[in-house]
């Protein structure tokens, strides 16, 4: 057997600031042959101090050298490199960290593949306080899967385009053996690499060899300003570096690439061992294009901070200038336009806190009714405010003033420093029209400091033991004018907390459905959430509501202290002691059950149940012979029960629940250890609330670790567990990991049930295999009926790890059925998790702010105007002008909501959207196909399907084929089929789909009026007539047609061609451009000063149901054109078009032209003022885009 191979990872250290987490993460991995190096080049002793804290909480060898004199960072690598004894090599930056399985990982690549050099991870950017940045292309890795990629191809695409797509140090693992080779050279003291000194060496590396990249998350690479490459003169070196960079990669040998942009690969798991490789190709060029048009409107992905990340998260929730006039035009239809006053108190007497508040009120595009300040200020207000003196007694005179506001069917209670965004009035009262049964309102928030954003508080909908815990609402509350004064007003005794009485007594009376969220930060404070929840005055009236509350609905209860001064713990003083039935379903797991039972029946100081072991057809004669021993004891508190017969978990559970005798049922894992004696006692204490259903505790792992305290639907799958490794001493977002509170699901680990309840929706659902999923339905169902589900931090269980059963191969497809049956059954809910906020994260870390997109937002919950999302391939060409463009004119124009996205939205994303429309734009790959299923199977939008091009029939010499699929036709066929409707942009391409859709809509492609509008030419620029084409990169075919005309007019013309010309022509034109981006593109192409342009097309079905684009391009600059006569370019414009595609009637048809220049530029003049009326994306020409996208 092959040895495990040493691994050194070496840390450079200078900076100690985050030394210790990358020392922590370096001696945590989970390798077993590991050496730690430590080359200290920080003038002070703390590195030093670090690694010898550290030794003694690992078993990890950890070798320490300090530098005699500073060495720099090359040199100190080059001194790491020395030291180490290891046969791979891991740098580790000081400022970086891996994850625990990172080193084995890429280790076992690097041990069974000789033919691989580096092998690299993905990886995330952190901020200095650990926060994980958005993803940006610099890390958004090279594919999906893992994979072998050949390394010269590699190099031949940073050739291409500059990037480095590998990372750096931290995330790869070398060979010690090339690194002693390459890294001298590469580092020389004074004229070496610095700044790009890990791309410089991962390039010499693929020269030798292949890369493979793994898909999991190896390392976080810190980002702050302080690091070495933000550094001035770091940041000049890279520019000298990357010509550097250029000449090495110029200078290399080798097979070239299959095709430029293109690399060959494998799967990492098809790779066979010891024999050649038998590549795939992708094309990466394409791959990087299309995720740069996707970061490029995600936000943050330039961001090095989170505070950065939220400012530009909120600069994006706001409403730009048309949108705000179509929302205040469907204001006007509403049936009550509601009246909403703020009422602000200036407690401080603070002249600039007053200010900032009244002028963020002046500015809200839904205008107020008079504003009412409590201020015994002296200075000037202006504006339409109504100054009252605050007096001590401020909520007596809130209740006096109430009846006073004749017209007001709202007030908002704000403080002096308070800002509201923008919109913050609007929302609310589209949200009190489009909602009339409710009586208050609280929303998300934000802290104000220095004027800045910072601290953003996303809550939970309301959430009843939450609320009972403190006061997580917050004080900016706005409350129904009528409803508070039926209820006579606030409680002037509880002050402070006067208004969250008053939500109490609107849930006691109406409901807690009367109590609305708005998941919308819809306030900035200068006094920030924590510090008004830390007031005196808040911690010592919080016991005094919590009591008034419960003693208002007769719930006898003591209050004892809880983990902190905010938040007391409620005892429910139930006079019954309800028999329980713990259900404990085993099969062969007699290790687990001994250990479970054993610690139930020494421990739980709750006395009043029965065991239920219900075995579920064990086959060890062990545990056959456990059971038997028991069942025959005869005891009334421990019962064996076999299930009727082998069968899934709900089944057996529910077998045992029939034969239960208790009131409330506890279905509890053998794997689960008690060892808190009054856990029992506080599951009961909330289950025997009349509200509440279901009760869980909270799971700890062996370690002391959590694992769950109720499951949040949609993250990471169906349900995610939030703390998930967290201390069960921290506080958890918002203090959520110390309090009693409600959750839509809680695992099935051990979960109390009330027996009635459970009997009603019919136990566990037998038709589920799948025991979490089946879980998961429960709690929902009983949610449905209207009943809690609570957790509590009190109650503490450790759930050992168990080894799980062998599954039959249908398994796996069972589970997906499952899954997909239980979204359909409830996304809904799983989109919008009333325990969650749908501003955090569903991916990742859990209560982390989910940055999203940059355009759709949309805080409204009614829609009026019907809503498209459009699913472009990409930013430029036919995703501009077959999605973006058209989509975001109608949006413009007050015709629909529109949004943009190049990437698939979640299906949890698409549900909270709900888009009337979808367009699909170029689904005819595999992967793009599958987004057609997912939307039909959950969606109800109008599915259209785009297509601008007849891909199933592209000419041999387009190269575009390579990217095309074997089965195309297929897919074509199956993708169209599962779409209410087909657009494409020609009548001949409508005309080849026929047979595959009843539905076929023709929208010719226009030009966008931004783009287009101001673009102008000259003519007669040259002693020669300037003759030329303009386009893309697929035209090879296309020009090989005039290619001997090009060479027989070599003399008499000035040849410019733009965006592709052949090598072969080269010689012959006087002008070649490259390709620019799109934005670029018009104005590039006027400032060719054609005098006469060419649109040359191969006589092929393909180009006779391509859109007359190039003519509308060609005519915008007011060119005279020649074209290939093809159903194409046939039509009304003017042009001269040439039938045979023969030299010969091309030399006439341009030599006509030049004869009488006059004519010709007529003809340009005709063809441009045609395609400014007819083919703008504005006015009357919308209408095409609204009859094929909106529905009938």
């Amino acid at each position: 057997m092959k040895p495990t191979p040493l691994v050194s990872i070496v840390i450079p250290a200078f900076n100690p600031r985050f030394f210790r987490e990358a020392l922590k993460s370096a001696m945590d991995q989970n390798y077993e042959n590991l050496e730690v190096i430590v080359c200290d080049d920080c003038p002070g002793n703390d590195i030093r101090q670090i690694v010898d804290s550290s030794r003694d909480h690992s078993n990890v060898t950890v070798r320490y050298l300090r530098n005699p004199q500073r060495l720099g960072f090359q040199q100190n690598m080059l001194r790491c490199l020395e030291e180490a004894d290891g046969e791979f090599i891991k740098f580790l930056c000081d400022d970086d960290k891996l994850l625990q399985p990172c080193v084995r990982q890429q280790a076992q690549v690097l041990a069974a593949h000789d033919d691989v050099q580096l092998v690299i991870s993905k990886r995330h950017f952190i901020d200095a306080d650990g926060y994980v940045l958005p993803i940006r292309l610099e890390n958004v890795g090279i594919a999906l899967f893992e994979g072998l990629y050949k390394g010269e191809d590699l190099l031949a695409s940073v050739e291409d385009t500059p990037r480095n797509i590998f990372g750096g140090f931290s995330g790869a693992l070398m060979r010690r053996a090339d690194i002693v080779s390459l890294l001298p050279a590469l580092a020389q003291v004074g004229q070496g690499f610095v700044a790009l000194l890990d791309l410089a060496l991962f390039i010499c590396l693929l020269r030798r060899g292949n890369l493979v990249e793994l898909c999991s998350l190896g390392s976080f690479e810190r980002l702050y300003p302080q690091r070495l490459s933000h550094r001035p003169d770091i940041v000049d070196a890279s520019i000298v570096e990357w010509t550097w960079l250029a000449q090495m990669l110029a200078q290399r040998s080798g097979e070239p690439a299959p095709a430029s942009g293109w690399v060959r690969y494998l799967n990492l798991d098809q790779v066979k061992p010891n024999q050649p490789h038998e590549w795939e190709e992708l094309n990466l060029y394409s791959l990087m294009a299309s995720r740069q048009a996707i970061v490029a409107y995600q936000v943050g992905t330039d961001a090095e901070s989170y505070d950065e990340v939220y400012r530009q998260w909120l600069e994006y929730r706001q409403f730009e200038k048309s949108r705000q006039r179509v929302v205040l035009r469907q204001v006007e239809f509403w049936a009550q336009r509601p009246g909403i006053v703020p009422v602000v108190f200036d407690f401080d007497g603070d002249a600039e806190a007053v200010a900032l508040t009244l002028d963020s009120i002046a500015s809200q595009i839904y205008t107020s009714e008079p504003v009412v300040l409590f201020s015994n200020g002296r200075g000037a207000i202006e504006g339409n405010v109504m100054r009252l003196a605050l007096q001590p007694d401020w909520v007596r005179a809130l209740n006096e003033l109430l009846p006073r506001l004749d017209g007001a069917h709202w007030f908002y209670l704000l403080r002096a420093g308070d800002r509201l965004r923008t919109s913050a009035l609007l929302v609310l009262a589209e949200r009190i029209n489009a909602m009339p049964g409710i009586a208050c309102v609280y929303s998300d928030e934000g802290a104000l400091e220095d004027g800045k954003s910072l601290e953003p508080i996303f809550k939970p909908d309301f959430n009843l033991d939450l609320m009972r815990a403190y006061p997580y609402v917050g004080r900016t509350l706005a409350f129904s004018r009528q409803r508070v004064l039926e209820l006579g007003g606030f409680d002037a005794d509880l002050g402070e907390l006067a208004p969250h009485d008053l939500i109490w007594r609107l849930v006691e009376t109406d409901g807690p459905q009367t109590i609305e969220h708005l998941a919308e930060i819809q306030v900035e404070s200068t006094q920030a959430f924590a510090q008004w929840l830390s007031l005196p005055q808040v911690i010592e009236q919080g016991p005094r509501l919590l009591t008034t509350h419960l003693q208002r609905i007769g719930v006898e209860h003591q209050l004892h202290p809880g983990p902190l001064p905010l938040i007391p713990r409620i005892e429910y003083l139930h006079p019954e002691r309800p028999l329980v039935s713990i259900i404990i379903s085993v099969k062969d797991q007699l290790a687990a059950l001994e250990s479970c039972i054993n610690s139930l029946l020494t421990t739980t100081d709750y006395g009043h149940y029965e065991v239920i072991i219900v075995d579920n057809g064990s086959e060890t004669d062990e545990m056959r012979n456990w059971l038997a021993a028991m069942a025959e004891l005869g005891s009334d508190k421990l019962r064996i029960v076999a299930a009727d017969e082998q069968s899934n978990e709900a089944r057996v559970r529910n077998c045992a629940a029939r034969q239960a005798r208790g009131d409330y049922l506890l279905l509890l894992s053998p794997f689960c250890v008690i060892h808190d004696a009054a856990w029992l006692d506080e599951l009961l204490n909330h289950a025997q609330r009349p509200e509440v259903a279901i009760v869980g505790p909270r799971t700890l792992n062996l370690q002391g670790q959590v694992i769950d305290t109720g499951l949040v639907l949609g993250l990471d799958g169906l349900a995610g567990r939030p703390f998930a490794n967290e201390q069960p001493t921290a506080g958890g977002y918002m203090q959520r990991l110390q309090v009693v509170q409600n959750w839509s699901a809680v695992s099935g680990h051990c979960l109390l049930v009330r027996r009635a309840v459970f009997d009603s929706v019919g136990g566990l659902s037998p038709a589920i295999d799948t025991p979490g999923i089946n879980v998961l339905e429960l709690c929902l169902e009983i949610g449905k009926q209207g009943y809690l589900v609570v957790t509590t931090p009190y109650a503490n269980v450790i759930l050992k790890p168990s080894a799980g059963f062998a599954r039959e191969a249908s398994w796996k497809q069972r589970v997906e059925q499952e899954q997909e049956s239980f979204y359909q059954r409830w996304l809904p809910k799983i989109a919008n998790d009333p325990a969650y906020n749908r501003n955090l994260s569903l991916t990742g870390n859990s209560f982390s702010l989910a940055p999203g997109q940059r355009t759709g937002w949309n805080p409204l919950c009614s829609q009026p105007l019907p809503s498209i999302l459009g699913l472009a391939l990409n930013s430029s060409a036919i995703g501009h002008y077959r999605i973006s463009q058209p989509l975001i004119e109608l949006h413009n124009a007050g015709r629909i909501v529109g949004r943009v996205s190049y990437e698939m939205p979640s299906i949890i994303e698409i549900e909270r959207e709900a888009p009337d429309v979808i367009v699909f734009q170029g689904r005819y790959n595999a992967s793009k196909f599958n987004d057609l299923v997912q939307v039909k199977t959950y969606s109800n939008a109008l599915r259209i399907y785009e297509l601008d091009d007849y891909v199933a029939r592209i000419p041999v010499k387009n190269d575009h084929t390579r990217n095309m699929p074997d089965n195309v036709q297929d897919l074509l066929e199956r993708g169209i089929a599962l779409c209410d409707r087909v657009v494409v942009s020609t009548f001949p391409l409508a005309d080849a789909l026929s047979n595959l859709h009843h539905d076929i809509r023709v929208v010719p492609n226009m030009l966008a009026p931004h783009l287009w509008n101001r673009i102008s030419s000259r003519r007669r620029t040259s002693i020669k007539p300037r003759v030329g084409w303009g386009g893309g990169t697929s035209h090879r075919g296309d020009l090989e047609v005039i290619a001997e005309v090009v060479r027989e007019l070599a003399d008499e013309v000035e040849w410019v061609f733009f965006g592709m010309c052949p090598d072969s022509l080269r010689p012959y034109v006087h002008e070649y451009h490259g390709g620019v981006a799109l934005s670029s593109y018009p104005a590039k192409l006027a400032s060719l000063n054609l005098d006469l342009a060419l649109a040359p097309l191969e006589q092929h079905i393909f180009n006779d149901c391509k859109s007359n684009l190039r003519l509308l391009e060609y005519g915008a600059c007011g060119y005279p054109v020649i074209c290939t006569e093809t159903e194409a370019y046939r039509g009304h414009l003017p042009c001269t078009q040439v039938k045979t595609n023969s030299t010969q009637e091309w030399l006439e048809a341009i030599r006509m032209h030049l004869s009488d220049p006059q004519a010709s530029y007529r003809m340009g003049d005709q063809l441009r003022e045609m395609v400014l009326r007819d083919f703008m994306l504005r006015g009357d020409n919308l209408r095409y885009w609204a009859d094929g996208w909106l529905p009938d």
